[in-house]
């Protein structure tokens, strides 16, 4: 996988609900503007508002115009964050969900797993990741897992970790986090991207330079899970 610090949002009357009724549809409609399209809501993990906070998070993250593994101090936070993988998905975890994270991408599929949030990837007969049937049992607010992008000296090898966002309206499926890739909205970095689970991700290689395990997506989580929906881990 791609490589990912600490932490510790008509009557007078009926006319005017209609008005700002109408307000609040615009705001919240402009806010998932994107390139191509707004992201859709259907499928969210959670509840409507906790999709928008989601995806206003991450765009304003990916307008704050970060490196991968940048430091950085967020707005009234005490402590200078390393922007790498998985302390930006910790960072948007938290300020969307409340919920705390650990501080590295494996040690994050280790506590989830445990608590039963975890379920693999569907795929074919090739080994290549079932993209229909995966899109179809996502839900915006997932954890994306994959595997051995780079040679990680951990148990399990998780190497890298994104948020699933949602569908725009012509189908493309989006996911933000921090990466080294240079294809994202703003360019790349902290930034919102395409996901495609079978794109190139890196791979774990020797010091001859010889790739020893391939990098691959491998599972994806639901914080936000009831308890028991995931795979029983061992």
């Amino acid at each position: 996988m791609m490589t990912c610090a600490s932490m510790g949002q008509d009557l007078p009357l009926v006319s005017s609900l209609r008005r700002k009724g109408m307000a609040r549809l615009w705001k919240f409609g402009l806010l998932f503007c994107l390139a191509a399209g707004s992201i859709r809501m259907a499928h969210a993990a959670a509840t409507p508002e906790q999709h928008q906070k989601l995806v206003e998070t991450c765009r304003w993250l990916a307008a704050q115009n970060l490196a991968y593994s940048q430091s950085w101090q967020p707005p009234g936070h005490p402590y200078v964050i390393t922007m790498d993988c998985s302390n930006t998905i910790r960072y948007i975890v938290w300020k969307v969900f409340g919920i705390n994270l650990p501080r590295t991408a494996s040690d994050q599929y280790v506590i989830l797993r445990q608590k039963n949030k975890v379920r693999s990837v569907p795929c074919q007969a090739d080994g290549s990741v079932d993209q229909n049937r995966l899109l179809a049992l996502l839900r915006s607010g997932d954890l994306l897992f994959w595997e051995w992008t780079y040679n990680v000296p951990r148990n399990p090898p998780i190497s890298h970790v994104m948020i699933y966002l949602g569908r725009k309206k012509n189908g493309q499926a989006m996911m933000a986090g921090s990466s080294q890739r240079h294809d994202g909205e703003r360019g790349g970095g902290v930034d919102v991207y395409a996901f495609d689970p079978n794109a190139p991700c890196g791979n774990a290689r020797n010091f001859f330079n010889f790739i020893t395990h391939r990098g691959r997506l491998v599972a994806y989580a639901r914080p936000t899970a009831e308890p028991g929906w995931g795979e029983k881990s061992n």
